[in-house]
């Protein structure tokens, strides 16, 4: 069964943030590497910050959305943030997308 990632922040933990930024960078890397791709990456709340132009991960984004991987950022995070017009890569997502995506029939695993 196939696996959508949401995530929820732009690094791994509530601890030290350099470091939760690193494992964050390594994280994608690895996913954007691995023969088994997520279904999807749900970016929510802090997470759109991920796919913007100053992002250090996109080019994993950017890996994962050219093997077809679909990758959505928020559309209420990216305007409350003021990120919108900085998006850099997948496409602005929806609530009832996201909702969909969520009650669908693979699993979440959520990164916070």
């Amino acid at each position: 069964m196939a696996k959508r990632l949401l995530i929820l922040t732009d690094r791994i933990g509530s601890g030290n943030n350099e470091l939760g930024r690193l494992l964050m960078r390594n994280f994608l890397y690895s996913v954007a590497r691995n023969e088994q791709k997520p279904a999807a990456v749900m970016l929510m709340n802090e997470g759109v910050r991920l796919a913007c132009d100053d992002s250090d991960v996109l080019a994993d984004l950017r890996l994962l959305a050219e093997d077809g991987v679909p990758v959505r950022a928020c559309g209420t995070c990216l305007d409350f943030l003021g990120l919108k017009e900085r998006l850099a890569v997948g496409e602005i997502g929806t609530m009832p997308d996201s909702t969909a995506a969520l009650l669908g029939g693979d699993d979440v695993v959520t990164i916070a």
